[in-house]
């Protein structure tokens, strides 16, 4: 495993599970694109990470364990207090999805058991944010093409976010 220091979150030091294959440049190029992300960029997708927290929040009857754990976030931004970046890993596409992903496996303070897992197609856009379930897309998790543009498939649909810009 290698260290990378990755700038979107403030310069913390991960670890890169390995090396992209050097065969396949793309996936070089996405991790490219991932490390190049900045705290602007962040802030620009906290509006998903900031829905599954609510959305766990409220499925969970408001516990008041977790508010005693982490308070009631004063703004959608103070939710990046409750995420610890993890280990990185930069996927192929399944099927016939020829994108490349990076992936990290963060902790958060509001899903212990699952934490959060956040999808970077080709390194650039955050595509689906949620808790860890081994899938780069939505459409793959739930094998449903029209979740396409969705970054949060919430239990409640009041809390789904979508790509504010189309993939192409």
């Amino acid at each position: 495993m290698t260290t990378i220091v990755v700038s979107y979150f403030d310069g913390a030091e991960v670890e890169l599970d390995e090396e992209p294959d050097p065969d396949a440049p793309a996936a070089a190029a996405a991790l490219g694109a991932f490390l190049a992300l900045t705290k602007a960029d962040r802030l620009s997708d906290t509006r998903h990470v900031f829905a599954f927290y609510r959305d766990y929040y409220e499925e969970a009857g408001r516990p008041e364990w977790l508010e005693e754990e982490i308070g009631f976030p004063q703004s959608p931004a103070d939710i990046w207090d409750h995420v610890t970046p993890g280990p990185v890993t930069v996927e192929k596409g399944r099927r016939d999805d020829e994108n490349w992903y990076v992936v990290m496996q963060a902790e958060c303070g509001w899903d212990a058991e699952r934490g959060l897992m956040m999808v970077w197609r080709d390194g650039a856009t955050l595509t689906k944010v949620g808790g860890y379930n081994g899938h780069l897309t939505n459409v793959n998790a739930y094998a449903d093409r029209t979740l396409e543009n969705v970054v949060y498939k919430a239990r409640n649909p009041e809390y789904t976010t979508r790509l504010s810009r189309q993939p192409g």
